[in-house]
């Protein structure tokens, strides 16, 4: 190379060295503090992926609750400046007409991104995205979000999901994140484990915007399990349709498979709409008749006259009365200076144990109950599962068997002859439920024989496998003669045709029951009680069986402040099970 050669090349080599350097020195000196900060907003992310919960289906694949994905707007704000934060909380305002601050207050400040706005329209979409430059830091995330297409019906099973709190957050660990839906009642709360999937993660580069630059590594969520429950939807909406037409406000029914113990339909009045729960918070806690209360397994009631069955199979067994020893009705009976109405004041004439079912004779029950004693009715009718904790898989509240030792405990008292009398037919401070109720009259129809009773009939992983199927269960065994519960039985049948359940008589399907009428006040008997006031007023039950040979199901009707089981919820069960079948169901089951 030539001295020419040798002074070009050179010169080149000095000023490519010479821009480079003052690049660097515009870089790092000049503008240094500028792309320092850039550098500083470009970073590393982790995203929960939140996974889909486990479907709920009845019986016959409907669906009862599952997620749709939901559009939400989400701000990732701990890299942005306070410049930048007052530029969004203006832009979020105009925008969306977000107050960012109120957000910021009530979500509090954490690690994870915050959600400011969740179910976002299509029109709302499209203002994002179309804004998106004015809105650093602030990103869409499509997320599941619950449905239950049924609404109202069914609520108070399925109950309804809801974000963590802090004690649910240490339960399940690692299982949810704070944004997770969790169960909050009925199936969604007692199958959380069953329902919650896997969260998935995603590393994502961030630029100075807040927006997503590059994708570095996705772990996707796993949706959770789903539930196949025993309920049929069909049979659910004719017994809320039932009830609903009857004009009662408030009240329950259970409708059960006699011979497998599943639970067919179970409904609460009133109900409410899960979908709601949080927008219609302040007027649904206001409502006096407590819409989320489940009536039909938490609510406690005298169990009234409905005791008697389970009482004149204690009779028997026990001998202190044959089914065909006779008892003389006048209308009262005397116990030393104190006087015992039966319903009828003008008495019922000689009662034997059949045309004491059939009239519900409080004097024939008074009568052998005074006899039997208060620790031998307390335990028979323990052995229909009254007092006892009830293996179903939403919460069921127990009910409250009184003892002699309870009432010294509690009030000082001895326990006097008149409790017995009153205990002796349903009265008194003995209280039950009518999922109770309800097991006790499965237990007559299956000669003793009570199944567990049961809501969830499998549970299929996210491919739609089965991987748990339920299987019939013995839960409790009332060990007798089998002509017993026949007697007993026959006593039902004939309350229904010619008794104080008449008008749960039908010409369609044979039902057999026994009607109770529980006492909430004490109203002198010249009173008429039309006139008082609903929460005076006596609850009504009607407990069941049909068809009366054969029995398949086993119903539970309870009107809260109902006034009396055999006019109002008696003909509530019958208008149930004759809809069913009208409809063909009882072929199905």
């Amino acid at each position: 190379m030539n001295r020419r050669g040798f002074i070009l090349l050179f010169s080149l080599l000095v000023g490519v060295f010479l821009l480079i350097l003052s690049r660097l020195f515009q870089v790092q000196v000049l503008r240094g503090k500028k792309y320092k900060e850039l550098s500083k907003k470009n970073y590393l992310r982790v995203r929960i992926l939140y996974p889909p919960r486990g479907d709920i289906y009845d019986r016959n694949g409907s669906k009862i609750a599952y997620d749709e994905p939901r559009y939400v707007l989400s701000l990732d704000y701990r890299r942005l400046s306070k410049e930048d934060l007052r530029r969004l909380e203006s832009s979020l305002k105009e925008v969306f007409g977000i107050e960012l601050k109120k957000v910021i207050e009530k979500k509090g400040r954490g690690i994870e991104p915050i959600r400011i706005k969740e179910n976002l329209t299509q029109e709302e979409l499209e203002s994002f995205y179309s804004n998106s430059y004015r809105l650093p830091g602030v990103f869409v995330e499509i997320v599941p979000g619950r449905v239950y297409p049924n609404g109202k019906r069914l609520c108070h099973v399925v109950g309804y999901v809801g974000y963590p709190t802090r004690r649910e957050l240490q339960k399940f660990g690692s299982k949810i994140a704070s944004e997770s839906y969790v169960g909050k009642a009925g199936i969604e709360r007692s199958m959380d484990k069953i329902l919650l999937g896997e969260l998935g993660r995603e590393e994502v580069m961030i630029n100075a915007l807040g927006k997503v630059v590059k994708t570095l590594h996705r772990k996707e969520p796993v949706k959770g399990k789903s539930l196949v429950l025993t309920i049929d939807m069909r049979i659910q909406r004719i017994v809320e349709d039932v009830f609903n037409e009857s004009g009662q406000v408030a009240g329950a029914v259970v409708l059960m498979n006699a011979k497998t113990g599943e639970v067919l339909a179970l409904a609460s009045f009133p109900g409410y709409d899960p979908n709601r729960v949080y927008s219609e918070w302040n007027r649904i806690s206001k409502n006096k008749l407590k819409p989320m209360f489940n009536r039909a397994t938490s609510g406690r009631y005298p169990p009234a006259s409905v005791l008697k069955v389970p009482i004149s199979y204690a009779f028997m067994e026990t001998k202190t009365a044959s089914p065909w020893d006779k008892v003389l009705c006048t209308g009262s009976f005397y116990l030393g200076n104190r006087r015992f109405y039966c319903w009828n004041i003008y008495g019922h004439g000689p009662v034997d144990l059949v045309k004491a079912l059939q009239e519900s004779c409080d004097v024939y029950f008074y009568t052998y109950g005074y006899e039997l004693g208060p620790s031998l009715i307390l335990r028979y009718v323990r052995k229909f599962g009254y007092g006892e904790d009830i293996p179903l898989e939403i919460p069921v509240k127990r009910g409250f068997l009184p003892s002699p030792e309870w009432k010294r405990r509690r009030f000082g008292e001895p326990w006097y002859d008149g409790d017995t009398v009153n205990l002796s037919i349903g009265q008194g401070y003995m209280l039950s439920t009518l999922m109770e109720q309800t097991l006790m009259m499965m237990g007559i129809v299956n000669n003793g024989v009570i199944y567990r009773p049961t809501l969830v009939r499998e549970i299929k992983d996210p491919s739609g496998k089965t991987v748990w199927k339920n299987r019939r269960k013995v839960w409790k065994v009332i060990k007798g003669r089998q002509e017993y519960f026949a007697i007993i039985r026959r006593g039902l049948r004939e309350a229904v045709k010619r008794g104080t359940g008449a008008r749960a008589f039908s010409t369609i399907v044979d039902i057999a029951g026994k009607t109770g009428t529980a006492q909430v006040a004490y109203i002198k008997r010249g009173n008429k009680k039309r006139k008082l006031p609903w929460k005076l007023r006596d609850h009504a039950w009607f407990v069941g069986f049909a068809p009366y040979r054969d029995p398949l199901f086993v119903i539970g009707v309870l009107v809260e402040h109902g006034e009396s089981g055999g006019k109002v919820a008696a003909p509530i069960a019958r208008k149930i099970m004759e809809r069913l079948y009208i409809e063909g169901l009882n072929k199905e089951i």
